[in-house]
């Protein structure tokens, strides 16, 4: 990168031409190479992005009465995000939004919206750890029909206000009420660590939300959220290894999982980053 000083007959450029961008940032006006990003996208990212392409060309042969559903269905309902917002989504963002999540389980989209029932939050829950886990856990048991479920890399901060990148898995089918939800082998190919291992040598936060809906109609509820300490309080004191070592090791785990490619591009709030995703079914 190197920083641009125009004359009096041109004072700003901005574009590529000859393999060089032009543009403006704090520093001023600058000069960089463009930059030519390579994305190799993974099996689950490559079923998603033929998904999401095929619901992009099927839109515009719904017939009429279809897409004035979803329209109506848009103007009587706002859609409230992962975080709790409302917001207004039109027809066509309704129809993407609601299949490209029913596609995870079932076949083929549905060309109306389905009947709207407002999905609610699941039941707090807590994390909890041992050398040999990490699950989410609710007391009572949680009765549900379906969720999706995110987790986090380990991070230095413990505030839940934290909107890190989470990536998708994949999806999981249990029986309901549920006492506790295992994410220890999701972590494990996520972070490529053994959780015994980095259990016994982790200095960390790790937030793990959950959201709760219907898959069959592609409604769901904004997070419940909840964060836990590694190594547990009561742990503290037996504290392995370097903390050098282990950011270090965390920087390397960001940075690998970061480097993935988004999945979700196009979808909002949802799907606007790499997630971490579990769809949980239940028998109904």
């Amino acid at each position: 990168m190197a920083r641009v000083t125009y004359g009096e007959s041109i004072t700003e450029y901005a574009g590529s031409i000859g393999g060089i961008t032009y543009q403006k940032n704090r520093s001023g006006n600058i000069a960089k190479l463009r930059s030519n990003p390579t994305v190799n996208p993974s099996p689950y990212q490559s079923i998603y992005q033929t998904q999401f392409a095929m619901l992009v060309a099927l839109w515009p042969t719904l017939s009429l009465p279809n897409k004035i559903d979803w329209d109506d269905h848009a103007a009587a309902h706002k859609h409230t995000t992962p975080w709790g917002a409302e917001k207004t989504l039109s027809g066509y963002q309704w129809f993407l939004l609601c299949n490209i999540l029913r596609l995870h389980y079932h076949p083929a989209p549905i060309l109306t919206p389905g009947a709207w029932v407002p999905p609610s939050p699941p039941e707090p829950f807590t994390i909890e750890t041992s050398s040999t886990y990490i699950r989410a856990a609710w007391d009572p048991p949680d009765i549900f029909t379906h969720m999706l479920g995110y987790i986090s890399l380990p991070l230095r901060q413990s505030s839940l206000k934290l909107r890190r990148s989470l990536f998708f898995r994949g999806y999981k089918v249990v029986g309901s009420p549920v006492t506790n939800w295992d994410f220890t082998s999701f972590f494990e190919t996520l972070a490529n660590v053994t959780w015994a291992d980095f259990y016994a040598s982790a200095n960390c936060h790790i937030i793990i939300r959950i959201m709760h809906g219907t898959i069959t109609s592609g409604y769901f509820s904004s997070f419940t959220s909840a964060i836990t300490k590694l190594p547990p309080p009561c742990l503290i004191p037996f504290y392995a290894g370097s903390p050098c070592r282990w950011k270090k090791r965390l920087n390397l785990m960001s940075s690998k999982a970061l480097s993935q490619p988004d999945p979700y591009p196009g979808i909002p709030d949802i799907c606007c980053d790499p997630i971490t995703m579990f769809i949980v079914l239940t028998d109904q």
